[in-house]
């Protein structure tokens, strides 16, 4: 299965209240339409993250194996989740798309029933959770964490700071 990298998209964000919404969708959709039309059809994982003047911060992944990539980003419920995150954090609220491609790399794959296609997308998104949970322990994802969150190992996997030693060290450097 291969997927490609989409992005990073800014959301606009609507009202005074400076809130995702449908609108921040069907603005999103446009641009899309204009630069990258078969992204809209596509199928894969997301992840919605925040720009600062220190780089992205993941909050939350996702994925979308039945429907449209795009769509299932901002859905009302995950719109809900942004605007409680942006509430707490100052940024640029942005998606980025991992879609799914064919063989040739040169179209997105749709929204499949296949179990090969939703393996490796459910495969890609808890991947994603594990590594954004690296990144930031406050990632708002509930589903696939609880056994990230309570995994350790020293100075590799939710180290503590200051506890890595000369093994870890040497692994880090085998697997970073």
């Amino acid at each position: 299965m291969d997927f490609d990298v989409a992005g990073p998209f800014k959301l606009h964000r609507a009202t005074s209240k400076k809130l995702i919404n449908k609108e921040t969708l069907e603005r999103l959709m446009g641009e899309i339409q204009e630069s990258d039309p078969g992204l809209l059809e596509a199928c894969g994982c997301y992840v919605f993250a925040v720009r600062a003047s220190k780089g992205y911060t993941p909050w939350y992944v996702g994925q979308a194996n039945k429907t449209r990539l795009v769509r299932e980003a901002l859905n009302f419920s995950n719109c809900v989740k942004y605007n409680n995150v942006l509430a707490e954090y100052s940024g640029t609220p942005m998606l980025f798309f991992l879609p799914q491609v064919t063989k040739s790399g040169k179209s997105y794959a749709k929204p499949t029933a296949k179990i090969a296609g939703r393996v490796a997308i459910d495969f890609w998104e808890k991947w994603l959770i594990a590594t954004s949970l690296q990144k930031n322990s406050d990632l708002i994802n509930e589903k696939n964490t609880a056994f990230l969150r309570n995994l350790h190992v020293t100075g590799i996997f939710n180290p503590s700071k200051g506890e890595s030693n000369s093994n870890s060290k040497e692994l880090g450097r085998a697997l970073y």
